[in-house]
């Protein structure tokens, strides 16, 4: 027996046939393609993403049961037929991003899909992006399928932290225009041992923005177990299943961690305590004062400055410390 597809188009006319099967290609989500009522049975009402071209739809009296989007050439058809029908509308090529964004969800619905971590700072200074680059190499040498993505302000770049700001490959600029179709990405990032890395590019700096980040993040999701992204001190807006928050142990970083909440949005899962020389609220102190659960701390591994300086990851050998910290953390993402 057949698996049932992630989505299915009931058509006749051969222009939508080939737009959606191209956007499916692209994007390698499972497509059945079906001529008649009879073909497309009981997947209509099992299928994550249902579509219904104009000339099929023109001769329904009523939407048959289950969400769906009718699509089409032709703006006249579109509008007889949603009108009638009550059901959304695709007008290709003009909606080939709504389209492939309904494409993408379908398919992250019937597959497996690697945890996607943000990692942000109450304040500057906190070794944010070292974190976020820690967990990614760490993820690495365990055997896992890694990536991490700097979405950090004017951070000067995640691939000087790994160490991978020669090796060549994609950075956010040539990724500003993508729109739910990045299959590619992943084999084009530049590679620290192992871990794919999507940094910001030097020469042409600049975030992207919200569609770009979704299909990315969407995209980084279908071929990593874990996807860790340095936030700098904003909240990753899109696709986090866990966010962590760096506080340091002292008064100001709280003080910044409350200022930080007062912007909205959702909230931290869980507390990573910087400690060091003049950090020494205790942890419990912190995770009560801020309602967050503590889920590790990071301290000051003498290290790691060296490291930077070389050039290199911060977890070869040297940074013993740093690495126990960044995969008990990790560990707590794992169990949460």
């Amino acid at each position: 027996m057949e698996s049932t597809p992630a989505a299915l188009l009931w058509a006749r006319e051969g222009a939508v046939v080939e737009a959606v099967g191209v956007g499916a290609a692209a994007l390698g989500v499972p497509l059945r393609v079906v001529s008649d009522g009879a073909a497309a049975g009981p997947e209509w009402g099992t299928a994550a993403l249902r579509l219904v071209s104009t000339e099929v739809a023109a001769r329904w009296t009523a939407a048959a049961p289950g969400e769906a989007f009718v699509v089409g050439v032709s703006p006249a058809e579109l509008a007889r037929c949603s009108g009638r029908l009550g059901l959304p509308v695709l007008m290709l090529p003009d909606d080939g991003d709504r389209l492939a964004d309904a494409l993408r969800r379908a398919g992250d619905s019937g597959t497996k899909r690697g945890q996607v971590v943000g990692v942000v700072g109450a304040s500057g200074g906190l070794g944010v992006s070292t974190l976020a680059a820690g967990l990614a190499l760490t993820a690495g040498r365990r055997g896992l399928r890694a990536a991490v993505v700097d979405l950090a302000e004017a951070g000067g770049g995640i691939d000087l932290v790994l160490g991978a700001e020669a090796q060549p490959g994609l950075r956010w600029s040539g990724l500003s225009g993508v729109r739910g179709e990045a299959r590619e990405e992943w084999e084009a990032l530049p590679r620290a041992e192992g871990v794919a890395v999507l940094a910001q590019d030097r020469e042409a700096p600049g975030l992207p923005d919200e569609a770009a980040l979704t299909a990315v993040v969407a995209s980084l999701r279908r071929e990593a177990d874990l996807v860790v992204v340095d936030g700098g001190r904003r909240a990753p807006s899109t696709g986090m299943d866990r966010t962590v928050l760096v506080v340091g142990g002292d008064v100001r970083s709280v003080a910044c961690a409350r200022m930080l909440g007062e912007r909205g949005g959702a909230g931290p899962d869980g507390l990573v305590v910087r400690r060091g020389r003049g950090r020494t609220v205790p942890p419990g102190v912190l995770a009560r004062s801020l309602g967050v659960p503590f889920w590790g701390e990071i301290g000051d591994d003498r290290a790691l400055p060296r490291l930077g300086e070389l050039g290199a990851p911060p977890l070869p050998g040297p940074a013993r410390r740093f690495a126990r910290q960044a995969a008990a953390v990790l560990d707590r993402l794992s169990d949460a």
